[in-house]
């Protein structure tokens, strides 16, 4: 498992059972996860907006990249622009975001026929 989707479901599991995001628990995480704080909270935050569907979601990775993407380019950004924000803010090939957003919007769940 590569770090930012270990990273990431750790941060999913802190949501999921209730964890309240606290100082001492932004150090402990900051220190086993080695991620900075406001990543972390970032992350934590998205999580947080989503835990109505976080037990429902497969892949937890894929997820928050494209809701950053999604994100950023509500924000005016290009898709180029808001996945090489993706790819610096987890320190990642901007390549890899663009797989995977794009693996993520043309996933067969995701279509719907009338």
């Amino acid at each position: 498992m590569n770090k930012n989707k270990a990273f990431l479901e750790e941060l999913k599991y802190v949501v999921e059972n209730g964890f309240i995001l606290n100082e001492y628990l932004l150090e402990q995480l900051e220190r086993s996860l080695d991620k900075s704080s406001s990543l972390i909270i970032e992350v934590y935050q998205i999580f947080m907006a989503n835990r109505g569907i976080l037990p429902f979601v497969s892949d937890v990775e894929t997820m928050v990249y494209d809701y950053i993407v999604s994100r950023e380019m509500d924000q005016a950004k290009t898709f180029y622009g808001a996945t090489l924000f993706a790819a610096d803010l987890f320190e990642t090939t901007q390549t890899y975001i663009k797989c995977k957003v794009r693996s993520y919007h043309s996933s067969s769940y995701l279509k719907t026929s009338a």
